[in-house]
């Protein structure tokens, strides 16, 4: 097979199931062999809550892997690669450029000749990570390759991106993933175009989650769902002490609740009684009740403690 062909090839399986986890990124490493002829090579994303790389497949040592994630971004020769945005062999840096630990890490002591970094954006501008090959022949990659590689850039970085591109105008629940990122400081950093920071804002319930996270607990496991604006939101939660990301995208609401019903429900995780959760809403006791007999009919739980159960599992949050 053709580089070319094999390059068509790959750029389908890039469009179909991406690379953001470790068999797909193991599956696109193997499509690359055919592209570039490499020794090593590897695939990482960029983790922009923990501030390093995450390499998906390598078929580089552990120990080179361990450098990619979490020192190769400091090194000052990688900066230079990362602005050019472009494919930068070894033999293409300049003489005195060919230090530093990468070389000193990696390159020499393994007796590589040559081979190149591909730093990968997403559509936005966003920076999502990296390929590196390297070869013991200092002949390759050669110009061809380097040029389908180039070519390959928009959709190994969308491949990468943690945001998948948002599809609008669906139905709820084909919306798109949109995302963002909250630094330990409380600062929101849009991911996506329609990222929505007010999910986070100071007393929403999703911004306790995330104060935990930065204090160093485990992200929530799995994904809660948010009441906002009448609407039900997926979200998940990634990261720790340097930054939380929280991917979100609207769903249907679980088990065709509606919003007073998922309100009520979620009251009940906490413990309410009718009266409370009536004080709470602003509603009548015998309006909260006929609420909590649709609940309990919709989601098929035979009492207040199942339907409790039931919105813990579902990562409830409707205040």
């Amino acid at each position: 097979m053709s580089a070319p062909t094999a390059a068509r090839e790959l750029r389908s399986v890039l469009r179909r199931t991406g690379a953001r986890t470790p068999a797909a990124a193991a599956a696109v490493l193997e499509g690359l062999r055919r592209v570039v002829p490499a020794d090593c090579a590897a695939i990482s994303r960029w983790d922009p809550a923990g501030r390093r790389h995450v390499t998906l497949a390598a078929s580089y040592p552990a120990a080179t892997t361990a450098f990619l994630d979490a020192r190769m971004h400091a090194d000052p020769l990688f900066g230079v690669v990362r602005a050019g945005r472009v494919p930068v062999r070894v033999r293409d840096l300049a003489p005195a450029r060919r230090r530093g630990e990468i070389f000193e890490s990696v390159i020499g002591p393994l007796g590589f000749r040559d081979g190149l970094t591909q730093c990968l954006f997403a559509a936005d501008g966003r920076y999502v990570g990296m390929l590196n090959a390297s070869t013991l022949d200092p002949g390759h990659p050669d110009d061809d390759v380097v040029a389908l590689l180039d070519l390959l850039a928009d959709d190994l970085g969308a491949a990468l991106d943690p945001v998948p591109p948002p599809v609008r105008g669906g139905a709820p629940g084909e919306g798109g993933v949109d995302g963002m990122l909250v630094s330990p400081g409380g600062a929101v950093t849009p991911l996506s175009a329609a990222a929505r920071p007010g999910l986070v804002a100071d007393g929403s319930p999703l911004r306790t989650r995330i104060a935990a996270v930065l204090a160093g607990r485990p992200a929530p496991p799995g994904t809660l769902h948010v009441l906002r604006d009448g609407g039900v939101l997926a979200v998940r939660l990634s990261g720790g002490p340097g930054g939380v990301v929280v991917l979100h995208e609207d769903v249907a609401a679980p088990f065709g609740l509606t919003p007073r019903e998922l309100q009520v429900l979620d009251a009940l995780s906490r413990g309410r009684t009718n009266p409370e959760i009536a004080r709470d809403l602003a509603v009548g006791v015998r309006t909260v009740a006929t609420h909590v007999e649709h609940v309990l009919a919709k989601t098929g739980c035979p009492n207040r403690v199942a339907a409790a159960r039931l919105a813990t599992r579902l990562g409830l949050l409707a205040r």
